[in-house]
């Protein structure tokens, strides 16, 4: 028996160790034993038949004519083979996961040993990823290559179209497996750091001829490696294609494998977002915002104390997952009652005010939600100290805290992130940094088209409010004329500013263009009286 393992085994699990070490024994001697018909087809083991998925040494041995091919177009032919002979590659591998790992596990099993580890939760669709590849391999790699043989030219990627073209109903079993990759490796990790017995059985098929010496973490990861890698053996043979239409074909199929991985990375992001949001949720307990004056009040409202917030949020697309920002401790006033001592959770949407509480891990939400779109943020004099102020569907004050941090870099921080949630809300497109200036645009508006459709104005009038705006960027046109009284007056040397000059220069220019067509109309109707016969018989 391995002594390495008797130090940590207990007196009855002695027996187990050995058994397990004789049933690995005859494994080795005598082969893996045939599982029933059931377990093979679903884990794929030894099925299928793997005949066609064979590759000659060199794509040299199918083109007889390859010494007169051009440099670049060999080129092109090594890039198209490496995307071949890969792929076999990692068949063979996703091969090792099921007819050597997860059959000598459910053989095992069978027996009575490793009965707590589950093959599904350790391996989880890995038989779906062969499949894939086999159907991959049989309606789109494999017949590029019979073609070659057949004809002896060389390989042509132009009839890979097709099939990377529905590269994303093709490959969907990744979806899957990349939403559980991570998972799976902890639960691995875990099984093998806790689990001696299944350390030992681990390690026998590391050390197994058919393995190739390769670990357990190194192959859970090799799917995630080959779905990435795609686009990358793609654009080799795209740099050395230099045919127009060999060009475009491989830019299609492209643009068509990172489409899905970015709907994968997507999928995986909304996943992990999903993950953080449940731990933070499970660390908010009861919602006690009112203090029930009766039971039968208290009644009453019990349906409607429970805060859910794993909830979707309101007015955006599903694929955005609420995710918490920051978190900690502060000190707020309301009103005129004393500072008390919360802890703040700020979500992509609302910010809740919660209560520590000491016999639990879970904090008491006591205040109602502040959605983040109804909230103003406004720092106070004192450096650690900023106002909170929500708003009503009026606009207008419906509560206010003052929230002191425990220091100014902790104010700074608490501002920042609820600017940035504010600013990077996916409701509506985005939202406004704040409420004053979505009020400062409609204001803005009003000014510039108070009738509504807007009129075409003089060029006068633009250079007139142009300057004033210089003094006055608010937009109000005649603020910037009282800034500008005020600024003459208090200089007390009269001179112009501006905003006066140009009204001056504005006004001299209407009665130099004024007296210019006056001039002009004597001057024609002089003419037209000279040529008048009324004139001329005077």
């Amino acid at each position: 028996m391995w002594p390495e393992l008797t130090p940590f085994l207990a007196p009855q699990e002695v027996s187990k160790a050995h058994e397990l070490e004789v049933r690995l024994h005859t494994f080795s001697m005598f082969g893996m034993p045939r599982l029933p018909p059931e377990d093979r087809q679903h884990w794929e083991i030894g099925e299928g038949g793997d005949s066609s998925l064979t590759i000659e040494k060199s794509w040299r041995e199918l083109v007889p004519g390859h010494k007169e091919m051009s440099r670049e177009l060999c080129h092109q032919q090594e890039a198209l083979w490496e995307l071949l002979t890969t792929e076999l590659i990692y068949v063979r591998k996703l091969r090792i996961m099921t007819d050597l790992l997860a059959a000598g596990l459910l053989n095992l099993q069978r027996v009575g040993l490793l009965m707590e580890v589950s093959a599904e939760t350790l391996f989880g669709n890995v038989p779906s990823l062969i499949r894939t590849h086999r159907s991959f391999w049989e309606e789109v790699l494999g017949p590029t290559l019979e073609e070659t043989r057949a004809s002896g030219q060389p390989l042509d990627p132009i009839g890979l179209q097709s099939g990377f073209l529905t590269f994303g109903q093709r490959f969907q079993p990744y979806v899957q497996y990349c939403l559980r990759v991570k998972q799976t490796m902890a639960y691995a990790r875990k099984q093998q750091e806790t689990n001696p017995l299944f350390h030992a059985f681990i390690q026998w098929c590391e050390k197994h001829k058919r393995s190739g010496r390769q670990m357990l973490g190194d192959l859970l990861i090799k799917p995630h490696q080959r779905i990435t890698k795609y686009p990358l053996l793609l654009h080799a043979v795209l740099k050395r294609s230099p045919g127009a239409r060999a060009q475009e074909a491989l830019n299609a199929m492209i643009e068509a494998v990172e489409s899905f991985l970015r709907h994968i990375n997507g999928q995986v992001r909304q996943g992990e977002e999903q993950e953080s949001l449940m731990a933070a949720a499970q660390r908010i307990g009861p919602y006690e915002v009112l203090e029930p004056p009766s039971d039968e009040v208290e009644k009453n409202l019990r349906p409607f104390s429970t805060l859910d917030l794993m909830s979707p949020m309101l007015g955006v697309a599903p694929e955005y997952t609420r995710q918490l920002l920051l978190e900690g401790p502060v000190r707020v006033k309301e009103g005129r009652e004393g500072k008390l001592d919360v802890y703040l959770f700020l979500f992509s949407d609302v910010l809740l005010v919660t209560k520590p509480q000491r016999k639990a891990d879970k904090a008491k939400v006591i205040r109602p939600p502040l959605m983040l779109e109804k909230l103003v943020c406004q720092p106070l004099r004192d450096p650690h100290s900023f106002l909170l102020i929500h708003l009503t569907e009026f606009q207008c004050v419906s509560s206010a805290l003052i929230v002191h941090c425990p220091s100014s870099t902790d104010r700074a921080q608490w501002l920042e992130k609820t600017q940035q949630a504010q600013l990077g809300s996916p409701k509506e497109g985005g939202r406004a940094s704040t409420i004053q200036q979505k009020m400062e645009k409609a204001v803005g508006q009003l000014l510039r088209h108070p009738l509504g459709k807007p009129k075409i104005r003089h060029p006068l009038k633009q250079r007139f409010e142009t300057e004033a705006a210089k003094i006055n960027p608010s937009g109000d046109i005649f603020g910037a004329l009282r800034t500008t009284e005020t600024n003459t007056w208090n200089s007390g040397k009269g001179k112009a500013t501006g905003t006066e000059r140009a009204v001056r220069d504005g006004d001299q220019e209407i009665k130099a263009g004024r007296l210019k067509e006056a001039a002009k109309a004597k001057s024609q109707g002089c003419k037209e009286r000279s040529k008048s016969p009324l004139s001329s018989g005077t």
